[in-house]
């Protein structure tokens, strides 16, 4: 009993690290105006290059973006929502 109890927690403090690893990368391209890495993109997306919201795991990842004839696709803002509160946005 104790030999599993150790071995469930050990598994279930190795799933909150990698959580907490995945959720700071995500957080850290939020606050640098790019897309995220590990959340989902939108299946479908605007007429203005892409805007959309990407699902993570218990958090969502808002992306604007904006189609300009001479750069191409800009990312306007970005705003990330942890179970419905925002916890890092970026508006260029």
């Amino acid at each position: 009993m104790k030999k599993s109890l150790k071995i469930i927690f050990s598994a279930l403090g190795v799933a909150v690290v990698l959580w907490l690893a995945v959720f700071a990368a995500d957080c850290a391209m939020t606050l640098n105006l790019k897309e995220p890495i590990f959340a989902v993109p939108p299946s479908i997306t605007a007429d203005d290059g892409g805007s959309g919201a990407f699902r993570g795991l218990g958090y969502t990842v808002e992306v604007e973006k904006y189609l300009d004839a001479e750069y191409g696709t800009k990312i306007v803002s970005v705003e990330m929502k942890l179970l419905g509160k925002t916890v890092a946005a970026a508006i260029e």
